[in-house]
């Protein structure tokens, strides 16, 4: 198929039309001449079969009349040359292979049919017929393999076998180009008559498309002219009925008006830019700000405004432009008896009456602006919460590093001082070491405090009791220039705590309210029962509602401005002098009020004084009796062997001394499985296991459950100085769990030690 010019192959429309007509008409003629040849193929196998039972005989036997073997070279070759493309015909019409398929075929039928007469010059006018039925197909490269077969089939059979297509029995050997010329003379007429009918087809697609070109073209035009006929006589059906629109419009207007204005939910009105007078107001403002419609006539919007915003309405009126929906922001409005509301402005310029006014939409946000302020309060709040747990976090793994330095520091200090006499020059410097760690001990007990990893050893008690107490250190401690006045409720009701952390807590806050009252003034400490509902959750933080028993601690002082209220509990925050206070005073309440499961709120104002208030779940249950200790002091000492586990080697070798110094044997392992070897290498009784609890590999508690059914007679003694660990739970022992806190001094672990072993074994 002959390719179409370069420029029909543009990007122009008409042109790809050319194009797609040109290849529609001649996929068509191919379709349609496959057809043709299957049909002619199918008569020229019926054709060769005749002829080499009619022809063929007389050609090659002479006057013998037989069926010769052409006869079935015909019936099956004709058929194998002819079966092939009959079938592409048939099954794939117009493809390229097909017609190629059909040209080899037929010039090979042709040459069956020359052999099948002998050579008759009559036959070979069939090649010439084939040549011009291939010409049908408008396609001149279909005309090259079949004038290749003819010129192979005349050489070949010419110089092997030249009577089958000469009809002599010999012939020149150049005789075949004779042929060859003859066929290629009709080729040079077929190409020229394929070239014409080929323009001619271009121009027939040419002209068709050019045809539909400008009959889209008219077809748009007239729907364009029909689109403004439509267009014309519809604008003149809208002038018809515009003025019965307007009329009606008209009627409608003030409807629409008193629907949209007068019935509105929102307080609206309309007000004179130059005056500031108003000209409409609503039934929703009437409502809202308590004036009536007669009233609001008489006024002007400064009427309205708080005395400090008439500076700010009168630029915004002066910037109003000539068109816009303006947004004010929010602002505060006087209602009729003086309440100050908040509310959102919307406002937009127009013409009313004649005037040039300003139309007002105000949104009354007063309660969500409470909300809003609620949420942000609750927000501060949380984040207060989550960064007093981050700096506990820190304060706690400090203090933990901490207790188990000065174990070893104050227990070799006490031992150091039992081996020297009083008069040592050493005596006294080691005497300045213990003291040291003592008050660093009571810097980390702080500090356990505030980030709740302290042990706590909690009981039922009456907190007025604790007041009662305390009442006579306090007295002491806080001065005579500041009276110490007491509210105990007297139907108070019980709280579960550890009443030495209470004591605590009264004796800091009590401390930190004489520190602001230098000059003298009043400590007040108030007990009471209270019930905490959700409005007091709201305001007052993370407190799951319920009863309470709340202790206030107030003073007369200096008090305390916003920035030093939200800090107030921060370790190591103070405003005192440098060396009048650590900043540990309020963190440690904190953190003991936290692991006690309460919470504590903080009210103060410069210059008027500060009240804290504590509140305790209340619980119920008798009060714990109070143990009385032995007057006659126990032997500190014994013979009995003590299994000891302990993974920080100073703190091992300071025990084991301790406990070799009273006379016990001492087995040493620093980590638990080290424990279970030595246990099984000692052929003795084991009394004794005192272990850490948190150590690598095994923990004291998970030590203690293997070693159990091995030596059930031992018993645990557990000593740490944090409460991450089996044994404590949220900072509370569990009950009857034998315990020694880190750092301890060595008279203290012999006591304990001792203590327990006195202890019978239970059946």
């Amino acid at each position: 198929m002959n390719e179409p010019s370069a420029e029909l192959q543009g990007p122009d429309a008409t042109a790809s039309r050319i194009v797609e007509l040109f290849n529609e008409h001649q996929l068509d003629i191919s379709k349609r001449t496959d057809h043709m040849f299957a049909v002619l193929m199918t008569l020229q196998w019926i054709g060769g079969v005749i002829a080499a039972s009619w022809i063929s005989p007389s050609a090659w036997v002479g006057v013998t009349s037989q069926t010769h073997v052409h006869v079935w070279a015909a019936l099956f070759l004709g058929g194998a040359i002819s079966s092939l493309p009959i079938f592409m015909a048939v099954t794939k019409p117009g493809h390229t292979s097909t017609r190629y398929t059909i040209a080899i075929g037929q010039m090979l039928m042709g040459a069956l049919l020359i052999h099948l007469t002998g050579g008759r010059i009559e036959t070979h006018f069939h090649v010439f017929g084939s040549l011009a039925f291939l010409s049908f197909y408008r396609d001149w490269r279909v005309l090259v393999p079949a004038t290749i077969v003819v010129a192979l089939d005349h050489f070949f059979r010419g110089i092997f076998w030249p009577q089958s297509v000469y009809g002599v029995i010999t012939a020149s050997e150049w005789r075949w180009v004779e042929h060859a010329g003859g066929v290629l003379f009709e080729d040079n007429f077929l190409l020229i008559a394929i070239k014409r009918s080929v323009s001619e087809m271009w121009g027939i697609a040419e002209r068709t498309a050019e045809i539909e070109s400008l009959n889209q073209g008219l077809e748009g035009h007239v729907a364009e002219r029909t689109h403004q006929l439509a267009a014309a006589n519809q604008n003149l059906e809208s002038e018809v009925s515009e003025r019965k629109l307007a009329e009606e419009a008209l009627r409608d207007s003030e409807g629409r008006y008193r629907l949209l204005f007068e019935s509105n939910p929102f307080p609206m009105w309309v007000y004179d830019r130059e005056t500031l007078a108003f000209v409409a107001v609503n039934e929703a403002a009437v409502l809202r700000y308590g004036y009536s419609p007669e009233d609001f006539l008489t006024m002007t919007i400064r009427d309205l405004l708080p005395s400090k915003d008439f500076e700010t309405l009168l630029e915004s009126v002066s910037r109003v432009s000539a068109s816009g929906v303006r947004r004010s922001g929010v602002r505060q409005h006087l209602t009729k008896d003086g309440t100050v509301i908040d509310v959102e402005i919307t406002s937009y310029p127009l013409t009313f009456a004649g005037r040039r006014s300003q139309f007002v939409l105000a949104n009354d946000i007063t309660e969500r602006k409470r909300a809003e302020d609620a949420l942000h309060q609750s927000e501060e709040q949380l984040r207060q919460s989550q960064k007093m747990e981050a700096i506990g976090k820190l304060a706690g793994g400090v203090a933990h590093d901490f207790n188990n330095l000065l174990t070893a520091i104050t227990g070799h200090s006490e031992m150091c001082l039992r081996r020297l006499a009083p008069d040592d020059p050493v005596y006294g410097r080691i005497e300045q070491i213990r003291k040291a760690g003592d008050r660093a001990a009571a810097l980390t007990r702080q500090l356990l405090a505030f980030s709740r990893k302290q042990i706590l050893q909690p009981e039922i008690l009456d907190l007025n009791h604790i007041v009662v107490e305390t009442n006579k250190l306090l007295r002491r401690l806080i001065g005579e220039d500041i009276d110490l006045l007491l509210g105990l409720a007297a139907d108070l009701g019980k709280v579960k705590a550890d009443p030495n952390q209470l004591e605590q807590v009264l004796l800091n806050l009590s401390v930190n309210a004489r520190d602001a009252m230098p000059n003298g003034g009043k400590l007040t400490i108030e007990t009471s029962n209270v019930f905490v509902d959700e409005r007091f959750v709201g305001s007052h933080g993370s407190i799951p509602s319920g009863r309470y028993v709340m202790l206030a601690v107030s003073d007369t002082g200096c008090g305390m401005d916003a920035q030093t209220q939200a800090r107030a509990f921060e370790p190591f925050f103070t405003t005192k002098e440098v060396g009048k206070g650590t900043g540990l005073g309020l963190a440690t309440v904190y953190g003991i009020v936290r692991q006690s499961e309460g919470s504590i709120w903080v009210y103060s104002e410069l210059d008027r004084g500060t009240t804290f208030k504590i509140y305790l779940p209340c619980v119920r249950g008798e009060v714990t009796k109070a143990s009385h200790e032995d007057d006659n002091p126990r032997p500190l000492g014994g013979t009995e062997t003590v299994l000891l586990i302990e993974d920080e080697e100073m703190v091992r070798e300071m025990a084991a001394e301790i406990l070799r110094e009273n006379g016990y044997q001492v087995l040493e392992a620093k980590h638990g499985r080290q424990a279970l070897s030595l246990s099984q290498q000692h052929p003795g009784e084991i009394h004794l296991m005192l272990t850490d609890v948190v150590m690598p590999q095994m923990s004291g508690r998970e030590l203690a459950e293997f070693m159990k059914p091995l030596r059930s007679e031992m018993k645990v003694l557990y000593m740490s100085g944090y409460t991450d660990d089996a044994i404590v739970h949220h900072g509370v022992l569990e009950e009857g769990t034998p315990f020694i806190a880190k750092p301890f001094s060595p008279d203290a672990l012999a006591r304990k030690v001792r203590e327990l072993l006195d202890v019978p074994v239970a059946v």
